[in-house]
């Protein structure tokens, strides 16, 4: 396959998707539906990655910010019965690298947790036999310190003896992630969108459910560059 990560410079999309997949928090044993937003541009002032914002300041130098949106909670993902949902967090800090290889540092500035996050994520484009199809595989290993972890999977008493889980105190954790997303142009402005996704917490804490947790998405995004 040949290499076309520059058609996707100064390129942006917005869309929606519907994902069906299980979380590693989910305490079903049956995958669930959500929405499931898409928002990205790459260009000459920065990048835009789902929640995570950066923009360039140095060349391969940016200050980024990004919505830490809940992992834990019921809104979407069967939890299980007697976890509170863990607040979202706003964090800044910065990013040396490109869209496609890049290491981001995240801290929350928001007060919920004054944590930190490290993320290395490499991704690469590549064209296909199909016409106007692209398929990007990518893998990411996020490094959270102890403040982070405990916000997410600490299990306090109270919340040991309302769901039956043994009480947790974390320590700093990794998380491994991986998928491939398929881009397809099917007129000047639209795409359809597919991914895959499987992610991995290395936390011993009981309210990670499963090993791994997985979800696929199919939709729709409108580009909105020339």
């Amino acid at each position: 396959m040949v290499v076309a990560d520059e058609q996707y410079y100064d390129y942006g999309f917005i869309g929606l998707s519907g994902s069906y997949g299980e979380s590693v928090f989910s305490a079903e044993d049956e995958a669930s539906i959500s929405p499931e937003p898409n928002l990205f541009y790459n260009g000459k002032y920065g990048f835009v990655d789902g929640s995570l914002v950066n923009v360039s300041v140095l060349p391969y130098v940016g200050i980024s910010g990004q919505w830490r949106f809940a992992e834990v909670s019921d809104d979407f993902e069967d939890i299980p019965t007697g976890i509170q949902d863990r607040d979202g967090s706003g964090e800044l800090g910065f990013t040396v690298g490109t869209v496609g290889a890049r290491i981001t540092f995240l801290h929350d500035v928001s007060s919920v947790h004054d944590g930190y996050e490290v993320q290395a994520h490499l991704g690469r484009s590549f064209d296909t036999p199909i016409q106007n199809l692209t398929l990007t595989p990518y893998v990411e290993v996020d490094y959270r310190d102890k403040k982070l972890s405990q916000h997410l999977y600490n299990i306090s008493v109270a919340e040991s003896a309302a769901s039956g889980l043994s009480a947790h105190n974390s320590g700093s954790s990794w998380v491994y992630q991986g998928g491939l997303i398929g881009i397809y142009t099917f007129a000047p402005k639209w795409l359809a969108l597919a991914k895959f996704e499987l992610e991995s917490h290395d936390s011993d804490s009981p309210l990670v459910q499963r090993d791994l947790g997985w979800a696929m998405s199919l939709g729709v995004a409108y580009k909105f560059t020339d």
